[in-house]
C-alpha cells in the first residue's frame, strides 16, 4: 500500500539493504542545491536532480513528471536507469500514459502536495504499473513534489529492487529538495515575466515563498516583495530606495558587501553570483537570523541590476542541528550515544599516541537496575538512567566524555593520564556518586555500579580493543561482589583468549565428530528395575580431554551452537535407541534435554517431527521424553505451553527437569502438558537428614501423582536417600548410586538384565 510519511518524532524503521537510514542527507541537499542554482531551466534542474538523488540513496530508478491543468501527470524525458533494458515496458508505459490525481504514487504525492512511500508497489492496489513493476524487479518506491509556493509543478519517483519501511527522517528532509527545485521553476517564470510586465512580475513576486530584492548599481533597493516584509520587517514603502546594507546586512558584514560590489562594477567578476549561500541577516528589531541568499545580475541600459531569493532558514538550521545532535547523543539522557564515543575515543589514542599519555575507558552497568525498573516502571527506570547519567558526567573530570550505549550501560573516555591510578580515582569518584540514594518520586533508591576499567598499552591502541577489554573488566567486576572497579590485566586477556580460542573450537566440534552422547539409567523405586536413560552430551576436546557439559554449553546457549549441537543430540540418541530396540531392550524412555533457544526456533516441532518419524521407533517399546526446565517454562508460559503441547501431539512425552529451582509453584503443575516431574538434586541430597526437604518432595509427589504425572528424583547418592525416596512413593530415580553417565555400551549390558 502507500505509505504516507510517518509523523513528526516518530522513529525510522530498522532497515537493511536499500534502506537510507545512512544516506548523507547534508551532502543530498548541498548537491541538489548547486544544481538547482547552476540550472537555468527546469529540465536540466530535474534531471540534475534524478541523478543526485540516485547517487546519493543508491536506487537505481528515478523519474519525473510535469504536472499540468487539473493535476494531470504528464512524463518527462528525465529518467535515470542503470539498467534500461529491464525496465523498458514499465519505462514505455511510464512515458505514455498520463496518471490523474490521486492515481498511483506521483498521484498521491499531486493529492497531497507531500512526500510518499510505498513498500511494494508490485503489491500496492493504487499503483496502476504494478504489474510492470514487478516484471521489471522493482519494489520499494517513493516520490516528492516540485513546489512553487503550495502548488505542486512536477513529482519525481525513485525505485529500487527491494521492499523497504519509510524513513520518516529521509522524507522529511527529501521535502526540501523539492522546494529547493520549485525555485528553478521559481526563477523561470520570474524571468518571463519581468521582460513581459511590472505588474505582472509584482504580482509573482509577492506570491513567492521567498523575499525577492532588487538592487541598482549603487546598491539601493529597487525591488521588495511581501515575503520580504515578513521576513525582515521592512515595510516595501521604508524599504524601496534605501542602501540594501543599512536595512539587512549586519554591521560586520558591511564593508565586505560595500567592496564586492565596487569590484564587480569594476571588473565584472563576483564569485557570490548564481550560488546559493547562507548569511547572517538582520531583522528591522535588529535581529540578527541566518538566511538562504541567492544572488544574479542583469545588464540594461541603465548599467547593472541585481536581484535575491532569499528565505529564513531559522529553523532548517535548527532542524538540521537537532538532527546532527540527535544522531550522534543518547535520546534519553542527553550523553554521547556509541558512535560519538568511539570517535572521542579514536581521537583521544591518536592524541596519546603523539603526547606520550595514556587513555582509559570506563565501561559502568549499574548493578540491579532490572530490580527498579521491573518493581517501579519504565518510567520510574527512565528517570533513574537520566539521573545516573548526570551523576557520572559531574563525577568525571570536564575533558572527560561520558556515553551510554543501551539499557543500563555508560561508558567515560578519559585522556591525559599518567597511570591506571589516574583512572581508578575517576572510577572511584563514579562509584561515590551513584552510591547515594536517589529520589524517584518518593521512592528512595540506591543504586551500586560495576566498573571496568581499560588502559592503552603497547599491545591495545585500538578503540574497539580498549573497548572489548574494558566491557570483560566490568563482567569481572560483577562476579566478584558488584558496587566495585577492575582494572583489566593480562589474566583476563588469556581468559578472553581462552574463551575466544574454546569459541572457534566449538564452532567446529560437530565438523570433526567430537561430540559424545553418555546415557544415565534412570531405575524405578523400590524395585530398581532400569527403564530409562536420559541422554546427556560430552565434548571429546582434542587438547583437554572429555569436558562435561558446563564446559561448553553456556557458550554453545550464547553462540547458538546449541542449535545443532541439540539436533545432533536429538538424532544420536534416537539412532542408539534404535540399537537397544533390536537387541530387546523394550520399555525403555529416552531422556532428551531441550534448551532455550532450540524450543524458540521457528522450524523446531517440524525439525523433531523429522527425526522422530525417520528413526521409526516403535511407541510401544521406546518412548521419546523431551526435558525443559522450570525456569524455561516460566519464561514465557503461554508460548511455551503452545510449543509443548505440539510436541506432545508428536507422541513424544515432557518433564520438567530440576523442578523446584525456578519461579513456578506446584500449582503451575497444571498447567503445562507434561508427564514427569523431575525433583531437583538440591532437595533430594537432604531428604533423608532435613524433614523439610523431605515434606517439599512428599509434596511434589503427591500433587504429581493427583495429576497423573510421574516423579523422578535426581541426584540420588546414597542407600538412605533412596530408601526415602521410596517410603514417600516417588516412582523413579536416578543418580550415581545406581550409575554413572557412560557411553552406550557401558550402559548396554544394565539396560539388557533390566
Amino acid at each position: 500500500m502507500t505509505v504516507p510519511p510517518p509523523a513528526a518524532g516518530a522513529e525510522p524503521a530498522d532497515q537493511g539493504g536499500s534502506a537510507v537510514s545512512g544516506v548523507d542527507l547534508v551532502g543530498l541537499l548541498g548537491a541538489v542545491a548547486v544544481s538547482a542554482n547552476e540550472s537555468r531551466d527546469p529540465d536540466r534542474a530535474l534531471h540534475e536532480t534524478i541523478r543526485h538523488v540516485c547517487d546519493f540513496t543508491g536506487w537505481p530508478v528515478g523519474h519525473a513528471y510535469l504536472v499540468g491543468p487539473e493535476g494531470l501527470l504528464a512524463a518527462t524525458p528525465a529518467w535515470q536507469a542503470h539498467d534500461d533494458d529491464s525496465i523498458d515496458a514499465f519505462r514505455t508505459v511510464s512515458d505514455e500514459v498520463p496518471l490523474p490525481m490521486g492515481v498511483g504514487l506521483p498521484g498521491r504525492v499531486v493529492a497531497d502536495r507531500r512526500p510518499a512511500w510505498i513498500v511494494d508497489v508490485a503489491s500496492d492496489a493504487n499503483f496502476p504499473r504494478s504489474a510492470l513493476a514487478a516484471a521489471a524487479g522493482l519494489k520499494a518506491g517513493f516520490a516528492f513534489p516540485v513546489l512553487v509556493g503550495r502548488d505542486v509543478v512536477a513529482v519525481l519517483e525513485f525505485f529500487c529492487r527491494e521492499p523497504v519501511e519509510p524513513d520518516a527522517r529521509f522524507l522529511e528532509v527529501i521535502g526540501h529538495l523539492g522546494r529547493q527545485l520549485g525555485q528553478v521553476f521559481e526563477r523561470e517564470r520570474a524571468t518571463a515575466d519581468l521582460s513581459a510586465s511590472e505588474a505582472r512580475t509584482r504580482q509573482i513576486l509577492d506570491s513567492a515563498g521567498d523575499a525577492f530584492i532588487g538592487l541598482d548599481s549603487a546598491g539601493l533597493v529597487t525591488a521588495w516583495n511581501e515575503q520580504a516584509e515578513a521576513i525582515f520587517g521592512w515595510t516595501r514603502d521604508e524599504a524601496l530606495g534605501q542602501r540594501v546594507a543599512d536595512l539587512i546586512i549586519p554591521d560586520e558584514y558591511r564593508a565586505a558587501h560595500d567592496d564586492g560590489m565596487a569590484r564587480f562594477l569594476a571588473t565584472g567578476e563576483a564569485r557570490v553570483l548564481g550560488q546559493r549561500l547562507e548569511l547572517s541577516a538582520l531583522r528591522k528589531s535588529g535581529e540578527c537570523f541566518p538566511i538562504e541568499i541567492t544572488l544574479w545580475a542583469i545588464s540594461g541600459p541603465d548599467g547593472w541590476s541585481f536581484y535575491s531569493f532569499a528565505r529564513d532558514i531559522t529553523q532548517q538550521k535548527a532542524a538540521a542541528a537537532d538532527l546532527a545532535f540527535r544522531a550522534l547523543h543518547d535520546d534519553l539522557t542527553g550523553l554521547a550515544n556509541r558512535t560519538l564515543v568511539v570517535d572521542r575515543l579514536e581521537q583521544a589514542l591518536a592524541r596519546g599516541a603523539r603526547s606520550g599519555l595514556h587513555t582509559a575507558v570506563l565501561f559502568v552497568d549499574l548493578d540491579r537496575f532490572k530490580v527498579v525498573n521491573d518493581s517501579l516502571g519504565h518510567a520510574a527506570g527512565d528517570q533513574l538512567l537520566q539521573a545516573a547519567g548526570h551523576r557520572i558526567r559531574h563525577a568525571v573530570r570536564p575533558a572527560d566524555t561520558v556515553g551510554r550505549l543501551a539499557g543500563d550501560e555508560f561508558l567515560v573516555v578519559c585522556e591525559n593520564l599518567e597511570d591506571a591510578a589516574d583512572a581508578t580515582r575517576v572510577a572511584e569518584r563514579i562509584l561515590s556518586v551513584l552510591s547515594e540514594p536517589m529520589d524517584l518520586d518518593g521512592d528512595h533508591v540506591r543504586l551500586d555500579a560495576s566498573v571496568g576499567i581499560a588502559l592503552d598499552t603497547a599491545l591495545v591502541t585500538t578503540a574497539a580493543d580498549l573497548l572489548r577489554e574494558a566491557d570483560a573488566a566490568m563482567y569481572r567486576a560483577k562476579e566478584h561482589g558488584r558496587g566495585r572497579f577492575e582494572v583489566f590485566d593480562e589474566r583476563m586477556r588469556d581468559r578472553i583468549l581462552n574463551r575466544l580460542r574454546t569459541e572457534r573450537e566449538l564452532l567446529a566440534c560437530l565438523e570433526r565428530d567430537e561430540l559424545r552422547l553418555h546415557y544415565q539409567p534412570i531405575v524405578t523405586l523400590p524395585e530398581g528395575r532400569v527403564v530409562g536413560v536420559e541422554a546427556l552430551v560430552r565434548w571429546q576436546h582434542p587438547v583437554r580431554g572429555l569436558l562435561p557439559p558446563g564446559e561448553f554449553i553456556p557458550l554453545a546457549e550464547e553462540t547458538g551452537m546449541i542449535v545443532p549441537i541439540g539436533t545432533w543430540v536429538l538424532e544420536e540418541a534416537c539412532r542408539q535407541a534404535q540399537i537397544w530396540e533390536a537387541r530387546g531392550c523394550h520399555g525403555l524412555t529416552l531422556s532428551i534435554n531441550l534448551s532455550a533457544r532450540q524450543i524458540t526456533q521457528s522450524d523446531f516441532v517440524k525439525n523433531i517431527a523429522a527425526i522422530v518419524e525417520g528413526a521409526d521407533l516403535d511407541p510401544g517399546r521406546v518412548r521419546i521424553e523431551m526435558e525443559v526446565t522450570e525456569s524455561l517454562l516460566m519464561a514465557d508460559p503461554e508460548a511455551i505451553t503452545a510449543t509443548l503441547a505440539e510436541i506432545r501431539n508428536l507422541g513424544v512425552s515432557l518433564a520438567i527437569d530440576d523442578f523446584g529451582t525456578g519461579y513456578s509453584s506446584l500449582a503451575y503443575l497444571k498447567w503445562f502438558p507434561i508427564d514427569t516431574v523431575k525433583v531437583d538434586r538440591s532437595f533430594v541430597s537432604d531428604i533423608d537428614t532435613d524433614p523439610r526437604e523431605r515434606a517439599i518432595v512428599q509434596s511434589v509427589v503427591d500433587l504429581g501423582h493427583a495429576l497423573g504425572l510421574s516423579v523422578i528424583g535426581e541426584g540420588v547418592e546414597t542407600e538412605s536417600q533412596r530408601a526415602e525416596l521410596a517410603a514417600i512413593g516417588c516412582d523413579l530415580a536416578q543418580g550415581y548410586l545406581f550409575a554413572r553417565p557412560g557411553p552406550a555400551d557401558t550402559i548396554t549390558p544394565l539396560l539388557l538384565r533390566g
